[in-house]
Formats: structure tokens, sequence, C-alpha cells
């Protein structure tokens, strides 16, 4: 059945999708106040037919008085959420109304539940309006259905109906209040004196939950106007009537009118009123929410979501936050030893090449890496048969060249003495040589020590070059501890800080050090870049040897436990803020 109110839904319909994103289909439905049963049926899109179940649910919300939420997932309802409310007025129930949304999380089903439950009180209004009230307000809500109004053409609408010199309308909280128009206009720059007077005024009405009357009437009862007196005082007019503005429960601001002669404002004009005032709730606060600045709406649904989070039945979350901040209380009231983590190996403090003299042969090998040795002792030997025969050879032509100088002397043959002499000293010289090489042709070893490195027992008969690096030995009672630090760490490092060192070898023994430089060498693994330090051992033992590995650990003085555990994540966070926002 048509009727000429059901432009009316459809305007409202249609604003409703607006509002709400994902809106697939909706359906208002009216019903008589003596009945239980739909007497028209407004739907949204107007050329597509609803589906029985969407108007079942509205009928269900309006006959049980209360909301309905079905999210998606049901065989009947496919991939959509449905929502539910009545429309009620009074006692009276004016109907219902449904949406159906494409399927979306918890957190935003509840938003498009709460700008539903907004906007059905401007629907309930224009539906009262419908059944046949034609007082002013009802025509002036009738005059405002499909239109957008702005905050200064509202409250100059209010002072013309109500015949008030000034109207104020603010939006906000119970926290803080926005002045948004007033009519006459007012630019307001700035937090003045008067400002703050019709704030308090405004939120003196806004915190008793009821609308004030200056001068106090005989139904105002025990409710307190202290603020608008002082507010009376100030702006010099002695009337005043502020109603909070209440959208699905919750006050979002609230309406102030002045009327500058002895005038107050009588019962009927005040029922005029109250209609227009929740009409405009739903309108200014549509508006306001759509309008805020970005950091505001953030700080706003961070309290939400605290307020979520922290509610009455959140006990655990909220013994887990106590929990937390003991924790944190007990971290930052208790200091530790900040200790930073490296990577160490041992070496001796000297350590000796010992190379092929000359090119050859290896003959004998004697010792190899791991081997103890005291100095002098053979490490291995080249073979020397070339050797000997040279040196014969040698011997031979210097017995050859004595015996033709001592001829030449008896002959007086003094040129040729002096030839056979100088040919004797070159002998003698190649002489010296091949027996120097023979008495290095037996290795030894220059210091007592360890071998470090070199084993040729599988080399022998090898050709050895001149310089080649044959054994490494380092002594047993001198050693230094090499350190690999992260690059994260490398600042807290200074040269003579104390640690600890625990071999892999050896866990059970611990070695005390002490850092000596830091070179400026830097090598990458592993994804990581670590500084090379220079430690020396306090004392040394018999059972360390060079090359043993092991993990130390350098003592960079004390901090609290919470920099300790923290101080990694802080300086990472840092780094990538500086990288992102530099």
């Amino acid at each position: 059945m048509s009727s000429p109110h059901t432009h009316v839904a459809e305007i409202w319909l249609e604003k409703l999708s607006r509002l709400v994103s994902g809106v697939a289909s909706a359906v208002v439905i009216e019903m008589p106040v003596t009945q239980a049963v739909a007497e028209r049926t407004t739907a949204w899109p107007s050329e597509e037919a609803v589906g029985e179940s969407l108007i079942a649910m509205a009928s269900q919300a309006a006959t049980a008085r209360r909301q309905f939420v079905r999210p998606a997932g049901r065989q009947d309802e496919g991939q959509f959420d449905l929502l539910a409310l009545p429309l009620i007025s009074g006692e009276d129930v004016l109907g219902g109304v449904a949406i159906q949304l494409t399927h979306r999380p918890e957190a935003k089903l509840n938003a498009a539940m709460q700008a539903l439950q907004w906007g059905k009180q401007w629907l309930e209004l224009l539906m009262e309006r419908a059944r046949g009230s034609s007082s002013v307000s009802t025509q002036w809500l009738g005059d405002m259905t499909g239109k957008e109004i702005s905050p200064n053409e509202l409250v100059r609408q209010f002072a013309s109906l109500f015949q008030c010199d000034r109207v104020t309308l603010a939006m906000g909280d119970d926290r803080s209040l926005d002045i948004l128009a007033t009519h006459p206009k007012v630019e307001i720059k700035r937090e003045t004196g008067l400002v703050r007077a019709f704030k308090e005024a405004m939120f003196e009405a806004m915190d008793q939950e009821g609308e004030l009357h200056y001068p106090a009437m005989l139904e105002a009862g025990e409710k307190t106007l202290r603020f608008h007196q002082v507010l009376s005082k100030k702006i010099g007019s002695p009337t005043l009537f502020t109603l909070p503005l209440v959208v699905a429960g919750k006050t979002v601001g609230a309406l102030l009118l002045e009327r500058h002669q002895d005038q107050p404002f009588t019962e009927s004009e005040r029922e005029t009123c109250r209609p227009m005032a929740t009409m405009a709730s739903v309108m200014m606060q549509h508006r306001y929410q759509a309008e805020r600045p970005l950091l505001q709406l953030m700080g706003e649904r961070l309290r939400e979501r605290l307020g979520l989070w922290l509610g009455a039945n959140k006990l655990w979350l909220k013994v887990s936050l106590l929990l937390a901040a003991v924790v944190i209380g007990l971290l930052s009231g208790f200091d530790g030893e900040y200790r930073i983590d490296a990577e160490a190996s041992l070496e001796g403090r000297v350590q000796r090449m010992v190379s092929a003299p000359f090119d050859g042969y290896l003959k004998l090998s004697h010792v190899k890496a791991g081997d103890r040795v005291e100095q002098g002792t053979v490490l291995c030997e080249l073979d020397d048969r070339d050797l000997q025969l040279e040196r014969a050879k040698w011997q031979t032509q210097l017995a050859k060249l004595k015996k033709e100088q001592r001829e030449a002397m008896a002959a007086h043959e003094r040129a040729k003495v002096a030839i056979l002499h100088a040919q004797r000293q070159q002998a003698q010289a190649e002489l010296d040589l091949v027996e120097k090489k023979l008495e290095r042709s037996r290795i030894v070893a220059p210091l007592s020590g360890i071998v470090v490195s070199g084993d040729l027992s599988q080399s022998l008969g090898a050709p050895l070059k001149r310089g080649d690096t044959l054994f490494k030995v380092a002594p047993l009672d001198s050693y230094r501890v090499m350190l690999q630090v992260d690059e994260l760490d490398i600042a807290d490092v200074q040269p003579g800080q104390g640690g600890s060192l625990i071999l892999t070898g050896y866990p059970h023994l611990r070695h005390a050090f002490e850092v000596k430089r830091i070179l400026p060498l830097s090598t990458a693994e592993e994804g990581r870049h670590l500084f090379t330090l220079e430690a020396e051992l306090a004392e040394s033992g018999q059972s360390l040897r060079p090359g043993m590995q092991g993990v130390a650990k350098i003592e960079a003085g004390e901090r609290s436990l919470l920099w300790l555990s923290t101080h990694r994540l802080v300086d990472w966070l840092r780094l990538q803020l500086w990288g992102w926002w530099g």
C-alpha cells in the first residue's frame, strides 16, 4: 500500500546508504499502533525486490522492541550481515528498519550499528509527524527532510522560530566542546572568558543529562544552575534555555538559546523545541563526525578502543596491564651488569714463521701442527745430496789451487801466485756457502713453544721454493685474544674494559682478560658487520693452545634491567625512524 509519507522513508534510506558503506539493500516497515503487522513497506533500492528475510527481521525487531545483529555465514543470507532496529516513539512502536551489508569484521559491524542508531531517531520523528501531528516542530521536521543544513543555518532557524536574541550550537563530549555556530554570527578565534562561560553552561546541562532553564522553572527540581547564573550575569541576559543533544543515548553536544528580555520559554515552546533539537542532533553529529580533524578522530577511536579493552568485563586485561606495570617498575628500579657478547679466538702473542732457506726438496719431517718443541729442535730436513756433491767439488778445487800455488811459489812466479791466491779465496767462499746451506738444510725451531701450523709428513720429496712457509711456532706462555664484536655494540666498548672468556674445549674454566685496543677493521659475516678487538689474558694456563675458539663477555658497566631488556629494540626503532623520517 502506498502512502504520501513513503517519500520520507525513501529519502531517509538513501541517506543511510551514504552514511553506512556497503549497504546492499534496506527496508523500513510502518506498523499501526494497535496491530503487529506491517502496514507500509519502503525498500531501497526501490527498483529491486527486498528479500522476505529482511522484512521478517525488521518485523521481529519491532515486535520484540530490541535490535538484532545476524553476521554472515548462514545459508539463508549468504555472505551478507543483517542489522535490524525497532522504531519507537514513547510507548508506541512505529515500525522497524533492517539493512543488509557486505560482510565485515565485528568492529566495523558495531560501527555500522551505531550509525544506524544515530539515524533512526530522525526517522522516528518523521514517522511520528506522519501519524497526524501538525505542530510547528513536525512542520519544521518535514521541511528539513532530504535537505543538507549547515550549523549557521540551523541556529538561524532556531533563533527565528523561537524569537531568540542569540542561539549557540556546540558539539563534543563531556571532556571538550567545539562551538560550531552562533546567531547572530560571532567570530571565535581564541578561548576567552566569555567562551569558557558558554561552554561551562553547556557542560552543566550535559552533565545533568537534561535541559536547563534559567531562571529555574518550578519543575526544575534539584538541578544545578550555577554556571547558567554566572553566564547570565556576564551577558546581561535574564533568560537561558539549554538542551543537551543526544544521539543513540550518547550526549554529543548542546544548544543554548538566549532571550535578553525578561520572557521565559513557555512549556509549549520547550515541547516544540525538543523534537527539533533531537533531529538537529542527528544532522549535526553526522556532519561534525565527517569534518573533524584526523588527529582528533584518531584520538577518539583510540579512547573508544581502550574503553572496550578496559571495560567492566575485561578483568584479565586489567590484571595483565597491572602486572606489566609492576614488572616495568621492578625492571626500572634494579640495575644489572651490562656485558657485551663477542666471538673469541686465541692466538700466540709472538708467532715465528719457519720458511725454506733455499730451493730444494723435502727429505724428512719430524714434527706436525700441535707438537710441542724446544728451541733448536729439528723440525724437518731438506735433501742435501746435491750440496754434498757441490761441497766435494769445491773441496777438490780448493786442494788443487793450494798445490798449484805452492809450485808457483817454489818457482818464484809472483804473478801466478797472486792469481792463484785470488782463485783460492773464491773457492773458499763457495765452499763456505755450501757449508752454510748444508747446515741450514736441517731446519730447527727458533724458540720453545708449539707448532701452530705445518704438516709436511705427506709431502716428502716435494720441491720447495725459497721463502715457502713450512711451519708456524708460537710460545706457550704468551697469548692474545682476538674478539669479534657486533657493530651494534661497538660504541659501548673502550680499551681498558675487562671481561671473561670461556673456551669451547674447556667450558668449565673462565679466563679473565682486558681489552687493549680496537682495530680499525670490520668483516661481514652472516648479514652482520663485526669489528676486531685485541685483548690480553690476565694469566696463561697449561691447557691453552693457539687457535682455540670460545665466547667472551666484555663488562661495560651497570644499567637498569629495563634498559638491558629493551635497548636493542629501542636502537632498532630509532634507526628505522631515522631512515623513514629523514
